[in-house]
Parts: structure tokens; C-alpha cells; sequence
């Protein structure tokens, strides 16, 4: 563990610690909540006979761009916070600038019901999908940022594993790879760029398949063969 806290400073460093993550925890919970708002009911003078599955049907079609933004954000959401933890799961201190990088990892998730939300308005609109796109690579940069800083302060405590730390980067170099493809192609297709997303959760499960993988395999540097 980190040996850099003043003595008599170490529990209200951890403490400080708690109340941060029950904040992000907060945070991404209610972000999470916010963006099942951009998905609404049909009002009934939008549909002709409000008894008819069909009409109800052609009205909830037209929510289809919302629901694929909805489900997209979700995940996205849900991924970064379980990264999050993993992350702080070893969590042994707490510094201002580690914090300050917390609160520009949660500006990016506060902001993403908006940039679903206008995705899922727009779904052909290449403008649109790149905001989306921005978005996710500066949550991806965020939380690179605190791992990193968390690290070299020894505010992560040294219990995290060689496989866990290269799983964690080679995740987040996928991410970034996919999200600056997409970014490109989204002035070409704008369907093709959103299904190139479809590939993040893969490129996920990869590194994390591969970080299991003993070094005599072929698994991530640091790892002892077994």
C-alpha cells in the first residue's frame, strides 16, 4: 500500500475516497436514468385509431433512432462505470488532482443523456454522431487519466495485477481506435460509423480473454507462466 499519507492523514484520505466513489456511483446512476427520457410515449392525437396495434406500432417506429441511442448510451454508461470500479477497487488514498480527474470522468457521463438524446434526433446527421463519438473518447481519456495519475501516486494500492493493468489499456486503446474510425465514417455512412460501436463490447471481451491467457500462451506482458 501507498505510504505517502502523513500520519494520522490516512483514514480521512479514505474516507475522502469513499465519498468520492458514492458520488460517481450517484452520478452514473442517475445519468443512467436520465437517458430513458429521450425515449416518450406517443401521444394519442399522433396516432389515428388508438385501439390499432399497427398505428400504435408506426408511432413507435418512429422512436427507433431514440431507442438505438438509448441502448447504445447504456452499455457505454454501464461499461465505464465497471471499469471505474476496477479501477478504485484497490483504492488506498486520496489527492485533489486524482479528484479533479474523477469530476471530468462524471462531466463526460453527465453529459452523454444529451449527446444520446441528440443522436437519437438526428441518427443520419454525421455531426450528430461525431458529439456522440467526442463524447465517448473523452470518457475513455478521463478515466485513462486517473488510472494513470492513481497509479503513480500509489493511490491504487499495489494489489492491482500486471494482467488487470494491460487489460485495462489495451480495452482503452480499442476504444479509442474504434471511436476515431467511426468518427471518420460517419461522413460517409452514418449507419456504418454507429455499428462500428457494435465492436467495442468485442474488443472488450478480446482483452479481457487475452488477459487471462498465462504468458506461455501468448497473455499479456507481466504475466508469470504457470
Amino acid at each position: 500500500m501507498t505510504t505517502n499519507f502523513p500520519p494520522g492523514r490516512r483514514g480521512d484520505d479514505l474516507l475522502s475516497m469513499e465519498r468520492l466513489l458514492s458520488l460517481s456511483d450517484n452520478v452514473v446512476a442517475f445519468a443512467l436514468t436520465l437517458l430513458v427520457l429521450q425515449v416518450t410515449v406517443p401521444p394519442l392525437s399522433q396516432v389515428a385509431h388508438p385501439a390499432s396495434a399497427a398505428d400504435l406500432a408506426a408511432q413507435l417506429a418512429k422512436q427507433a433512432g431514440h431507442l438505438v441511442s438509448y441502448v447504445i448510451a447504456f452499455y457505454i454508461i454501464a461499461q465505464f462505470w465497471l471499469t471505474h470500479r476496477r479501477v478504485f477497487r484497490h483504492a488506498a488514498g486520496h489527492r485533489d488532482s486524482l479528484a479533479w480527474w474523477n469530476f471530468a470522468f462524471l462531466a463526460t457521463i453527465t453529459i452523454m443523456p444529451f449527446t444520446s438524446s441528440l443522436l437519437g434526433e438526428y441518427p443520419g446527421n454525421p455531426l450528430a454522431v461525431d458529439i456522440f463519438a467526442a463524447n465517448l473518447l473523452l470518457a475513455v481519456l478521463a478515466t485513462r487519466a486517473m488510472f494513470a495519475l492513481g497509479r503513480r501516486r500509489g493511490l491504487l494500492g499495489e494489489q492491482i495485477e500486471a494482467r488487470d493493468v494491460w487489460a485495462l489499456r489495451a480495452r482503452a486503446a480499442a476504444i479509442v481506435l474504434i471511436v476515431a474510425v467511426s468518427a471518420g465514417l460517419a461522413w460517409v455512412n452514418t449507419t456504418a460509423a454507429k455499428y462500428c460501436w457494435v465492436l467495442i463490447p468485442l474488443a472488450q471481451w478480446a482483452a479481457e480473454r487475452r488477459s487471462a491467457c498465462p504468458a506461455s500462451s501468448g497473455g499479456p506482458p507481466g504475466t508469470p507462466h504457470q
